[in-house]
Formats: C-alpha cells, structure tokens, sequence
C-alpha cells in the first residue's frame, strides 16, 4: 500500500477502480478528486456499511463528533495503521482532510474480503472493557472466564467452518464413507456388548449407577478444579503481601538512614542557612508575582482563543451557505440593523483591541519582570552554592528537596500498605468463608462419592477380569498367527531358491545343447563334406575367415590413421592459403566493379558533353 500511497493521482485511480469492483459505484477521475468534504465523509461511511452491516448506512443527523469516534473505533478494530496522532486525525478527519480519508479507504477496498471477516470475528472476540476494581468481584471474574473461553471456542469454530469450506467434495464423501464404516463397527461392537449385557440380570440399576457416578466425577473434578483455582488465588495473594511487605520494610530501612543522615546535615547546616532567609522570602513574594501574570495571560489567551475558534466557525457557516446558495438578499430594515450591529461589534472589536493591547503591555512587564526575578533567583541560588560549599555543606538545599520527596514518597506508600492490607485481609476472609461453604457443600457429596467408588471397584474388578481373559485370547491368536506366517515365509523362501536353481539349470542345458549341435554339424561337414549352410562351409573355416578380414581391416585403418595424421599440418596451411587466396579475389572483383562502375559514369558524361557543345563548364 506504501507504494501506490507515494503518488496521489496512483492512488486516487487505484481506489475510483476498486469502488467500482466491491461496491459497483463509477467516478471518472475528476469528478472523485473534486468531490466535496461531506460527500467524502459519505462515500468513506458507505465504505465501511459495506463491510459492516452493523456501521449506519448514511451519516444523517449524526453529529460530526459521534462519526470521527464510531469511524476511528471501527478503523482501530480492523487494525489500521494511523498516520498521525489520536488528537491530529480527529481534527484532519473532522475537517475531511482527503491526505488522511484517501489511504484508509484504499485500506479498506484493497483487501475487501479479508476486512469483512476482520469485522465479523472482531464483533465476537473484541475485549469487554471493564475496570480492574470491578474485575476483582468473582462473579464478574467467572462471567470473564466464560466469556474467554466461548471467543476460543468460536474461533476454533470459525477456523473449522473456513476448512470445511475449502475441503473438496470427493473429500467429504471419503470421509463420509470411513464414517460410515465407522458407524457399521460401532453398531457390530453395541450389538456384541448387548448380547453379552442381555445375561446380566440387574442392568438397568447397574447403568442408573453408571451414570450417577459419571455425574459424581464429573462434579468432583468440577470442585477439585475450583478448589486449585481458589489455592492458587490464595497463595499468589499471599506470595503478593509477602513482597509488597518486604519491599515495604526495605524501603523504610534506606529511608530512616537517609532521614538520620539529613537530620544530622540539616542540623548541622541550621545556624548557617539563616543569612539566606530574607532573600528567600522576598523571591518567594517575586514568583507569587509572577505567578499570577502568568494566570492573567493564560486567561488572556483562553479568551483569544475562544475569540478565534468563534471566528473560524463563523467562517465556515458563511462557506457552507454559500456553497449550497442559501443567502438572501436582506431588506434595508434588516440591512440598518445588520449596520448598527455591525457598528456595536465594530466599538467592541476596538475595546477589546484596547485591552488586548494594555494586556500584552502587561505581560511585556510581567516577562520582564520574570526575567529578572529569575536571574535574580539564580544569583541567589549561586549565592547560596557558594556559602554552602565555602562553609562544607554543600547540597543542602537539594538533600532537604530530597527529604521533602521521601517523606511525602513514605506517606503515600504507607497510605497504600494500609489500604493494600485492608483489601487482602477482606479477599482472605472472603475466601475463608467460600472455602468453608463449599466444604459444608461438599460434605454429603463426598459420602455419596465414596459409596459409589466402592460400587466403582467391585465393576472394576470385573471388568478388568474379562479384559485379562480377553488379552489372554488375543495374544495366543497372534502367537499362532506369528508361528503360521513364519512357517509360510520359510517356504515360499525355500520356492522361490529352488525356482532360480531350475531356471539356471536349464539356461545351461540350452546352451550345452547349443553347443553340441554345433559340434555335430561341424563333424558333418568335415566327414561327409557337406557344407552346413550356403555361406558356411564349416565352423573352423568360417571363424579363420572372419579373423583374417579382421585383421585385414585393422591393419587398412591403422595405415590410414597414420597417413591423415601426417596430413594435418599440410592441409591446415593450404586451407589458410586458400582462404587468403579467397579474400584476395573477392577485393580485386570489388575494385574492378567499382573501376568499371567509374568509367561507365565518365562515358555517361562524355556523351552528355558531346549532346551539348554550347553548355560552359565552370570550375570554381
């Protein structure tokens, strides 16, 4: 976005093309750069019913302070990036400054679909804003909790919804299918426990108890649940005033050395301080003075703004009247009093004028005034330096400034540790009484809960029982199916060496009867002298031929090997000499085509000299 904000004509036209993709209103560049202030603020509050349905659709009679604080709320929750101070925007979005408007609508457009979801899970996972005093109330503290744990259940929901919207249909009829056998398994393994369930004479009681002791542990685990959370209130409370305790004792160590150690200074320095009395009291009357100038110009310039802010909005009144052509034409009875009002302002403009003069008068003289009197004050303070340093007590006056600090930093904290215990003695007292109410709560239940453990043991047992004899069952089924397997591997190992032996038997047979074939045929040929084929007489003459045209060949190759290579030299000059030969020619072919190309030029002009004796040629 940074990229397309560094030019403004980019992004006016970036946002004139998305206005027209999401909400399918057109502009032509002009007519959005000339749009004025309050149709901006429209066109930017449609922007955001867009998104929102819960945003109104149209300004109205709302006030301009009610939309800058609803439009920065809804741009604070969708997480956009201010450009500026919280109090600059307010006052640049209320005058519809279009530098600040621009970019947050192109924020707003650019990604317009992952805003609509921002806005929608911001309306259910938003913090409530509540004090920190009112969040100490338990009741409040639980409705918290529940309150945070239904924002992570619905954002787990929502994630879920997304996914299940991306997930593809052959997918989904995948895993309808394994549910579907799921269901089926499900169904055999209810009807097996039925079966076996059906011989059990006191069923309905036994399940009755089930689930009253589910019930029960659930509630147990509820109550065990609360009691670590109380426990662990408890002890961080504890661990709390342990701290502010020890925090408190040390601070009030170091302060009572530091107390002692002034005291001892200040007394000290008691005798000595005295000269300096008269001239601190009569620069304590000098700031009072100054004091209260400065009040007098702070109301001074309070008035001059008001005065301005009356100006400026007067202005803006007449701007928008005669924007919309609603002045009159006065009548010359409201035009004489409008001249008479005109004039009563007019003396009063000058009065103020006057007293506004006479006041930075004043406030010229009080400047003055506080000019000198400080540098008066600092001479004094210098003066005072000195004496403490000439006298070995230099600091005084900033080790009794220190102590004045500490002792009021030891009111405040003391007033703390005294409200701080207050509180926590009443939050353990509280705790006390819910804890001690819970175990009166708590009492029958436990008696009940301790009844139905035992049931829970005897079906235990039980249980338990024919699950070993299930175990027992299963794991002689799988040692036979091991033993069965291994056995089976065995042989197919011992198949699959003998099937290799008898393939590789028989590939040898092939080829020894392949060979005494030959050996017969051979033994034909020779003794009856026959030959074995048309181009085979016999074997032994057939191979003695092939071995000499080999050789022969080899021997030819290797000759001309030796020759090419002898060659090489020779041929790669007279090449190079013919390439030169070649360039030589084609140079002379150039140079007689331009030669012959010259004098057919001189012919041309010698036959034109000759059709025209009288012309005369001048040769400057």
């Amino acid at each position: 976005m940074s990229s397309t904000q560094g030019n403004p004509k980019d992004l006016i036209e970036q946002i004139v093309l998305l206005l027209k993709k999401h909400l399918n209103l057109s502009f032509t560049l002009f007519q959005f750069s000339e749009i004025s202030d309050q149709e901006l603020l429209e066109l930017f509050n449609t922007v955001i019913h867009a998104i929102s349905d819960e945003q109104p659709e149209k300004i109205g009679t709302e006030k301009i302070e009610a939309t800058v604080d609803r439009v920065s709320e809804f741009l604070r929750v969708l997480k956009y990036e201010f450009p500026v101070e919280p109090e600059e925007w307010d006052v640049r979005l209320t005058n519809a400054d279009k530098d600040l408007i621009h970019p947050a609508i192109y924020f707003l457009l650019n990604d317009f679909e992952e805003m609509k979801k921002r806005s929608y899970k911001a309306k259910y996972s938003e913090e409530v804003p509540i004090p920190d005093e009112i969040k100490v109330d338990s009741t409040v503290s639980e409705l918290l909790t529940q309150h945070l744990e239904l924002r992570e259940r619905f954002d787990e929901v929502l994630l879920e919804l997304e996914e299940i919207g991306g997930t593809n249909v052959d997918e989904l009829k995948k895993t309808m299918a394994d549910l579907e056998s799921d269901k089926a398994r499900l169904a055999t393994r209810i009807g097996g426990f039925k079966r076996k369930l059906a011989k059990v004479s006191n069923l309905d009681e036994l399940l009755k108890w089930t689930s009253k002791l589910r019930l029960e542990s659930e509630k147990e685990m509820k109550l065990n649940d609360e009691l670590q959370r109380l426990n662990e209130d408890k002890r961080l409370l504890m661990h709390r005033q342990q701290a502010a305790d020890d925090q408190i004792k040390n601070m009030k160590g170091t302060l009572q050395k530091k107390l002692a150690a002034l005291q001892e200074e200040y007394d000290s320095m008691r005798n000595q301080g005295n000269n300096a009395s008269a001239d601190e009291k009569g620069l304590i009357a000098k700031q009072q003075q100054v004091l209260a100038a400065t009040k007098r110009l702070d109301m001074k310039k309070k008035q001059l703004a008001d005065l301005q802010k009356q100006h400026s909005e007067a202005e803006e009144r007449l701007k928008e009247m005669q924007s919309q052509d609603s002045i009159e034409v006065p009548s010359p009875t409201q035009f004489a009093a409008y001249v008479r009002n005109l004039k009563a302002k007019n003396e009063n403009y000058k009065q103020l004028q006057s007293t506004l003069a006479a006041q930075k008068k004043e406030l010229a003289v009080m400047m003055r005034t506080e000019e000198i009197v400080t540098q008066q004050h600092e001479k004094v303070k210098h003066e005072i330096s000195r004496i403490e340093r000439e006298r070995g007590v230099g600091g005084f006056r900033e080790a009794r400034e220190q102590l004045e600090k500490v002792s009021a930093t030891k009111a405040d904290l003391d007033d703390m540790k005294g409200q701080t215990l207050e509180e926590m003695s009443q939050i353990s007292k509280e705790i006390q009484r819910s804890i001690q109410a819970r175990q009166n709560e708590l009492k029958p239940l436990v008696s009940k809960l301790q009844e139905q453990r035992k049931l829970k043991a005897g079906v235990e047992s039980k249980y338990l029982q024919m699950k070993q004899r299930y175990q027992n069952a299963v794991s002689e089924y799988d040692s036979v199916c091991m033993e069965l397997d291994e056995e089976s591997k065995k042989l197919r190992g011992d198949i699959a060496t003998y099937q290799s032996k008898l393939h590789y038997t028989s590939h040898l047979l092939q080829n020894l009867e392949r060979t005494l074939r030959r050996a017969r045929e051979e033994q034909n040929a020779i003794e009856t002298g026959n030959p074995i084929s048309k181009t085979i007489k016999t074997y032994s003459d057939y191979f003695q031929k092939s071995s000499h045209a080999l050789k022969k060949e080899t021997r030819a190759l290797k000759e001309q090997k030796k020759s090419i290579g002898n060659q090489t030299e020779a041929n790669q000059k007279q090449l190079e000499m013919f390439q030169s030969l070649r360039r030589l020619l084609q140079v002379k072919l150039e140079c007689q085509k331009k030669a012959k190309k010259q004098k057919e030029e001189e012919l041309k002009q010698d036959d034109i000299e000759r059709m025209n004796p009288d012309e005369i040629i001048t040769i400057d």
